[in-house]
């Protein structure tokens, strides 16, 4: 896999080896790794996380995995921090709608090339005009996220691979899209969004069953995963 080594400064993260237990899976809420790593650059309270999955599939090493940052916030202990590995995905994540449109996605969840909807990420700041995943309920304030790419799973598949053989961590998936702050202990790979019940990160438009099939799912402990599932277009609502 291509990786890039950020020249990122020690005094962001806590250049102190530590235990892993816990790998957790976040998105950016940006279209890029360098803006991501550029708002880490001055952060005052030395929040960010080892690696960066571009949307490309390039891995942005940021940090030596053994160190740490505070990469999952509020709620948190330091040591919570410290026994657990950060992972960035590029993606723009919750997406709003604007005014109703002829169409509001393609068949294929592209957006419409003729005067679909228009969706936008930032809090509604920036339009979005990439692929859109559309769940089939309301899931932390929002039907409408970000897909992320193919070249992300692959990357984050071997990442995960890695991690867990390099720092002993079981090939664990704690599943399902539900908050609790007993997760903080969690031994094994989880999402931002199990630790937090305000993130929505990674969120229902990733894909479980396709990075577990990435995996080697022989070695795949309490593998149930249940991914999202693409609606029918006359579920969306879609009409020509």
């Amino acid at each position: 896999m291509k990786t890039v080594y950020e020249n990122f400064p020690e005094n962001q993260y806590v250049k102190e080896a530590s235990r892993k237990e816990m790998i957790v899976l976040h998105h950016t809420v940006s279209s890029s790794a360098k803006s991501a790593v550029e708002w880490w650059k001055v952060s005052k309270e030395r929040v960010a996380t080892a690696f960066i999955i571009a949307k490309d599939g390039t891995i942005h090493q940021v940090f030596e995995p053994e160190y740490w940052a505070y990469h999952i916030g509020k709620g948190s202990t330091t040591e919570q921090n410290k026994r657990s590995i950060g992972i960035e995905i590029v993606n723009e994540g919750l997406l709003s709608q604007s005014a109703a449109g002829s169409r509001q996605l393609a068949e294929d969840g592209k957006r419409s090339e003729f005067g679909g909807t228009k969706f936008y990420w930032l809090d509604g700041k920036a339009e979005y005009k990439g692929e859109v995943y559309r769940h089939s309920s309301l899931w932390r304030g929002s039907f409408f996220f970000a897909k992320y790419t193919e070249e992300q799973y692959q990357s984050v598949a071997y990442l995960l691979n890695k991690l867990t053989k390099d720092f002993n961590i079981e090939k664990r998936f704690l599943l399902g899209y539900a908050y609790s702050a007993a997760n903080l202990n969690y031994k094994g790979i989880c999402a931002h969004h199990n630790l937090r019940a305000d993130k929505s990160d990674v969120s229902v438009a990733f894909d479980y069953n396709k990075l577990i099939s990435l995996m080697n799912p022989s070695r795949v402990i309490e593998a149930e995963a249940k991914g999202p599932e693409e609606q029918p277009v006359e579920k969306l609502g879609i009409r020509d």
